[in-house]
């Protein structure tokens, strides 16, 4: 009985370590899927006529600047925010206009605004 706890053990544990590892692995991979250089650009041309020349938000639109807010909006809602737009809110759909990578580097860039304030 005690060589089947020592094994049940043994796999749990590697289960977890498989699970957290697999977890920093998604957290890693997503936080670097943008460039923020490259966003800058993509920004500048796309973004700022709205959501200001420094992301600080134009009329109701949110400040990218704002660090409480941006922490509360994660990289997959961003993402489909640009992507499909925002009914109601005067947000275009940009699935057309900017590449899947593009789209990911406006991401990028705009976490970069709320991390240097």
């Amino acid at each position: 009985m005690k060589d089947g706890r020592q094994l049940f053990f043994l796999l749990l544990t590697g289960f977890l370590c498989l699970l957290v590892f697999s977890t920093w692995m998604d957290l890693s991979f997503s936080q670097s899927k943008g460039n923020p250089s490259a966003g800058k650009t993509a920004y500048e041309k796309w973004c700022s006529a709205c959501h200001g020349k420094q992301g600080e938000g134009l009329g109701n639109m949110p400040n990218f600047r704002d660090s409480q807010y941006m922490s509360s909006r994660t990289d997959q809602d961003l993402f489909q925010k640009i992507t499909n737009g925002g009914e109601g809110t005067g947000m275009p759909p940009f699935a057309t206009r900017l590449a899947e990578q593009d789209r990911w580097n406006v991401i990028a860039y705009i976490r970069a605004l709320s991390s240097n304030p």
